[in-house]
């Protein structure tokens, strides 16, 4: 559905089919008329992944992983790893600051 620019998002028990003109056919159409509760389950429990990713926002520390540094990405909810060496001194203070923070918890 992304590759055809078709957006869904839940309203409650509504689920709301953005498409461009054409694209969806009626089978498509009557698949998503079939899956319609999973797929608003699975809606809301994506907006309520990014609402909380949103809350815990930007956080930078080091990896588990040696020289690595993890990345939170407020957007997507997800972590990634860079290597330390490759990342901005400002990155690794940030790092370095959420480990002696979290250190002394």
């Amino acid at each position: 559905m992304r590759e055809l620019d078709v957006r869904l998002e839940a309203d409650g028990l509504s689920l709301h089919v953005d498409a461009p003109k054409g694209v969806l056919t009626d089978e498509a159409r009557h698949k998503l008329a079939a899956n319609k509760q999973q797929l608003l389950k699975l809606l809301h429990r994506e907006r309520k992944r990014l609402e909380d990713a949103d809350r815990r926002g930007l956080v930078i520390k080091w990896s588990r992983e040696p020289g690595w540094i993890s990345l939170h990405d407020p957007t997507t909810g997800e972590w990634h790893d860079v290597k330390a060496s490759g990342c901005p001194p400002s990155v690794v203070e940030s790092a370095r600051a959420y480990r002696r923070v979290n250190r002394d918890r």
